[in-house]
C-alpha cells in the first residue's frame, strides 16, 4: 500500500531527486512535497469522476434560505470536492461555496470526496498523483524549466491511461433521448431508468 510519501517520492525520483524518509524531515525536499501534495492530490482527484473517490449521500438541508433564486440550500459533505449529479438529472440546481442550492425538498447527490487515506486510491490513480507533484516540483527543486515540461508531457500519458481504464470500470450512462429528433418530438422511452434513479424509477408516463 502506498503512502502520502511513497507518492511523494514517485514524484522525487522522477526529478533525479533522492528520496525522503519523512514528510517532516529537515530537507527542501520534503518540505515542499509536504506543501503541495494535498493541493495536487485534490487537483487531479477534481479532474475525473474517479470509481474509487466517487460517493453518494443525502444532504442536510440548511436552516438558513438563499437571500433570492432558490427556496432551500443543503450543506455539501465535509469531503466534498466536486458534484457529479443528483438522483434526477432534470433537477435545477447551483453549487455555491459550500452549499448546494435549489428549490426541492430533498437532495441525494453523486459526489468526489477527498481522499486522505491513500490506501483508498487506485494503483493507476497514485502514479498520476505522483506525475502531477513533479510537474509542480520540478522548477522549485532543480531549476530546469525543460525538465517540468517533460514532467508534465508523463502526467498527461498517465492521467489519459488511468482515466481509461477507470472508465472501463462500469456502465456508461445512457442519455434519455435516443436521437436529437425524438428530443425535438418528445419521444420518451418508457423503459429507460438512468444510471442513477431510485431503484422504483421515475414515472415517465404521459398525462
Amino acid at each position: 500500500m502506498a503512502t502520502e510519501v511513497d507518492i511523494c517520492n514517485i514524484a522525487l525520483t522522477n526529478l533525479g531527486e533522492a528520496k525522503i524518509v519523512s514528510l517532516t524531515e529537515a530537507t527542501e525536499r520534503a518540505r515542499l512535497s509536504n506543501l503541495r501534495y494535498p493541493d495536487v492530490r485534490d487537483a487531479v482527484l477534481r479532474s475525473h469522476p474517479w470509481n474509487c473517490a466517487t460517493k453518494r449521500a443525502k444532504l442536510t438541508r440548511s436552516t438558513v434560505t438563499p437571500a433570492f433564486g432558490y427556496l432551500y440550500q443543503y450543506s455539501l459533505p465535509s469531503d466534498c470536492l466536486r458534484i457529479l449529479g443528483t438522483h434526477d438529472s432534470l433537477l435545477s440546481y447551483q453549487i455555491e461555496g459550500k452549499f448546494l442550492l435549489t428549490d426541492e425538498t430533498t437532495m441525494y447527490v453523486k459526489y468526489i470526496a477527498q481522499l486522505t487515506d491513500t490506501s483508498d486510491i487506485d494503483s493507476n490513480l497514485i502514479q498520476a498523483i505522483g506525475l502531477r507533484l513533479a510537474w509542480e516540483l520540478a522548477e522549485p527543486l532543480t531549476g530546469r524549466i525543460e525538465l517540468k515540461r517533460e514532467m508534465w508531457g508523463k502526467y498527461v500519458e498517465v492521467i489519459a491511461e488511468a482515466r481509461g481504464i477507470d472508465a472501463s470500470e462500469g456502465i456508461p450512462d445512457r442519455t434519455e433521448y435516443l436521437s436529437w429528433i425524438e428530443s425535438r418530438w418528445g419521444y420518451q422511452d418508457l423503459d429507460y431508468k438512468p444510471i442513477d434513479s431510485p431503484a422504483e424509477g421515475y414515472d415517465r408516463s404521459t398525462n
